[in-house]
């Protein structure tokens, strides 16, 4: 459990970063947003459709932010979406990404496996100069969610370290390889002010499986609000550079703004 003055000062940090609002699915932690119970997100509301007969309605309002899991929305006010970009910086693709977001103006997070910025700092000096936002990844993708306690906190703190060496930046976010949470995950993203944040739309550009198959699944489940999982590392990406080509001016054409987390 997270007590009360953690829940108190996580708030205000929640408060503090990017100066927006944030929102995370009432989900469990699970891996993934798919274990989420059906939701829409509407200007900063999760709105779980009606209440039960007879029950007393809920004011309006904003319902306060879950603080036992990562975020798998951002607020969608003016049909806001954000761009999550993983497992770089990469000298191949990295490159090619912010060649991309710059062609489209748009902004993103990329999230950095420690190990690649200690590799490629220059890299991810690139990425913070351009004004994209940085998340920690672990130092080298190591499944997390059962990790001993001393361990756990040698992944974070030593992708922090290099992060901030590189770029001077201090990472605020940061997301769990292969989406795998627990409560000692939150914890330490608590005492390290770091915003545990997931994804809402992934479509498995990792596993390579073709362009027109990213495109389609992008188009498809991207809504409001939505965080659309993407990867600059990890392997050949050159399907995910295409598909970006394709579908920035897209999302851009329907109406929607990438905003960095």
């Amino acid at each position: 459990m997270i007590s009360r003055d953690t829940a108190v000062s996580r708030r205000q940090v929640l408060l503090a970063i990017g100066g927006m609002s944030l929102i995370s699915a009432p989900v469990p932690l699970l891996p993934g947003p798919a274990a989420a119970e059906a939701t829409s997100v509407h200007r900063g509301q999760v709105h779980r459709g009606q209440a039960r007969h007879g029950a007393t309605p809920r004011p309006p309002g904003p319902e306060p932010y879950p603080l036992d899991r990562p975020l798998y929305y951002i607020d969608n006010a003016d049909k806001a979406i954000a761009l999550t970009i993983d497992d770089g910086p990469n000298p191949v693709y990295t490159p090619q990404v912010l060649d991309v977001l710059a062609e489209y103006r748009v902004t993103a997070t990329f999230s950095m496996i420690g190990v690649h910025v200690a590799a490629y700092p220059y890299l991810a000096r690139a990425v913070a100069d351009a004004g994209h936002r940085i998340a920690n990844h672990t130092w080298d993708h190591a499944d997390i969610a059962g990790m001993p306690a001393r361990r756990l906190h040698d992944e974070l703190t030593r992708a922090s370290d290099a992060i901030h060496a590189a770029t001077g930046v201090h990472a605020g976010l940061f997301r769990a390889p292969y989406g795998a949470w627990s409560p000692a995950v939150i914890r330490l993203c608590e005492q390290m002010k770091m915003v545990p944040v997931d994804w809402s739309v992934d479509p498995r550009d990792w596993a390579r499986p073709g362009v027109r198959r990213i495109v389609s699944d992008i188009m498809n489940k991207t809504q409001p609000g939505s965080i659309i999982l993407e990867h600059d590392g990890g392997g050949n990406r050159s399907q995910t550079v295409a598909a970006l080509r394709i579908v920035l001016p897209r999302l851009l054409h329907e109406g929607y703004h990438f905003q960095a987390i």
